[in-house]
């Protein structure tokens, strides 16, 4: 049996009505030695019939015990030389491997990161979701979008990930930043200055639902590093990310649906983080602005 070049690892439970485009969309890359591993959570609805229409993917249903799990299965029994992680509702768009196959033919390249687009399944919009990641400890000022490593756009050599180890299985929402945390300690991160992923907003996505919860998972992983950047003033840090936090939530909230519950939930929310901060000018603008959208 060839070995497979490329390992695609896809985490799915009851996605079966976004299934379909995800594996279309790695069928379409036209590369001879890919393998897409699809471990599924024991769905309940067309998932495995889906998967069926693609005789290249391995369907495994199982029980697990979260996302996190699902994906570390995958990076377990990956044997190809390059290994990434697409979620069920995610795509890549035409050519990324080619072009992956020409940056990882350097052998020092180790990962690679590039851009994504976003695009909402409800008929919204698009928008472009730059890459940056120029030092490891922006990740640690995770408030801010000093770094941004858009999940299914980062790639990397199996050895690698045999090097930096699995998913944080207790983590639920925030697992990647953590694992690039791990990984950026022990190689650089190449950019490839290119859309390397699509991303899809829909109403039932984990980190759509449950931003708040993203947040305090990147607290709990990064605040034992803080050390790394305060300076000897964590009085000013702090504040600092209360103030960038009042901002993240306005922001949550603008994109809500008015009356929601998830409005009022951001809304408490940025009360809760530093209600100062919510009659400074750059706060009261957002306010105004969702007021008045039509």
């Amino acid at each position: 049996m060839t070995e497979p070049y490329f390992t695609v690892v896809t985490p799915s439970w009851n996605q079966g009505v976004f299934l379909g485009k995800c594996l279309a969309s790695v069928a379409a890359q036209e590369e001879p030695d890919v393998e897409h591993l699809v471990f599924d959570n024991c769905s309940t609805d067309e998932s495995a019939s889906v998967a069926a229409r693609f005789p290249g993917v391995t369907f495994v249903s199982e029980s697990d015990s979260g996302q996190s799990n699902a994906v570390n299965k995958g990076f377990l029994a990956a044997r190809g030389e390059i290994v990434c992680w697409l979620n069920s509702d995610d795509e890549y768009p035409p050519g990324t491997f080619a072009k992956l196959r020409k940056a990882f033919s350097d052998p020092r390249v180790q990962v690679v990161f590039g851009h994504a687009r976003q695009i909402g399944y409800d008929g919204g919009g698009e928008a472009f979701l730059e890459a940056r990641f120029e030092r490891r400890e922006n990740l640690v000022r995770w408030w801010t979008s000093d770094a941004r490593l858009h999940q299914p756009a980062v790639f990397f050599r199996r050895s690698l990930r045999e090097r930096t180890g699995l998913l944080d299985e207790t983590l639920h929402f925030a697992m990647d930043y953590e694992y690039w945390w791990r990984m950026s300690a022990i190689e650089r991160f190449v950019h490839i200055p290119e859309v390397l992923a699509i991303q899809h907003r829909q109403p039932d996505s984990k980190t759509i639902r449950a931003w708040a919860s993203v947040y305090r998972e990147r607290e709990r992983i990064f605040s034992p590093f803080y050390d790394l950047i305060d300076r000897g003033n964590r009085k000013q840090l702090l504040a600092e990310k209360k103030r960038a936090m009042v901002q993240n939530y306005l922001q949550l909230a603008w994109s809500c649906e008015p009356g929601s519950a998830a409005l009022r939930d951001h809304l408490a929310a940025a009360w809760r983080e530093d209600w100062r901060a919510l009659i400074r000018p750059s706060s009261l603008g957002l306010l105004r602005r969702w007021y008045k959208r039509p």
